[in-house]
């Protein structure tokens, strides 16, 4: 079992449209979340001043860009994450963008996407591949550990597939957590808390389930006693 405190398990996805809503979500959350994710569109609207808010306040940032380019204009795009405070930064699990990540000087964990948790099989058919959505995770995920990464973004649904596969060495992130009862919108792949940490998973991406609920907090109470169970199981 890896020491990741249950505070850092869950990764908060900052899906809002400007930087003021990003900092209330901080402020009023990191008393129970000590992680938090920014996206395309955060970062688009508020950069690196979010982050620093974040930061500041002692909490843990995964800056997920999901980079995907030539490999230089990678490496020279994960260079500017260097002395930031960001520990995960996302790029397509594809290798040349992996390797180029990988090679830039920052102090910053190189997570892989492997396949987007709203992608199915219609999805797989158009680009011609003849496996399933287990096959194409398990292929990328072996390309890019081989070179290095220090972990992937997939399914839970992928979860225990990927930690027989290849152990427990690389961290594990999965959105398209549904606490028991919420809604799955535009995610094909998803699993609660529970069985998302029971297969393997190290983080888990929540946003809306958190950020739309009633009594927001309670919502992550609720969610952290959901792991710790699955945790001590």
């Amino acid at each position: 079992m890896k020491d990741i405190a249950l505070e850092e398990r869950v990764i908060f996805a900052l899906d809002v449209p400007d930087a003021a809503s990003a900092r209330q979500l901080v402020e009023r959350l990191d008393g129970s979340i000590r992680f938090f994710k920014v996206g395309l569109q955060l970062f688009l609207a508020g950069g690196w001043p979010v982050i620093d808010h974040i930061v500041s306040r002692g909490n843990k940032v995964m800056l997920d860009l999901k980079l995907y380019d030539i490999p230089e204009t990678v490496r020279l795009a994960v260079e500017q994450f260097a002395d930031r405070g960001v520990m995960f930064a996302t790029v397509h699990g594809y290798a040349p963008v992996v390797e180029a990540a990988l090679a830039a000087e920052a102090d910053v964990k190189i997570l892989a996407i492997t396949v987007l948790t709203s992608m199915g099989a219609d999805e797989l058919q158009e680009f011609n591949f003849s496996g399933s959505v287990d096959d194409l995770v398990k292929l990328r995920t072996g390309r890019v550990l081989a070179l290095g990464c220090h972990g992937v973004v997939c399914s839970a649904r992928e979860a225990a597939m990927l930690r027989a596969a290849y152990g427990d060495s690389f961290d594990m992130v999965t959105p398209g957590i549904r606490p028991t009862g919420s809604s799955a919108r535009d995610q094909q792949r998803i699993a609660t808390p529970m069985g998302a940490i029971k297969d393997g998973s190290d983080y888990l991406v929540i946003g809306r389930p958190i950020r739309d609920a009633a009594d927001p907090l309670a919502m992550v109470d609720s969610i952290l006693q959901e792991i710790s169970s699955a945790l001590d199981s």
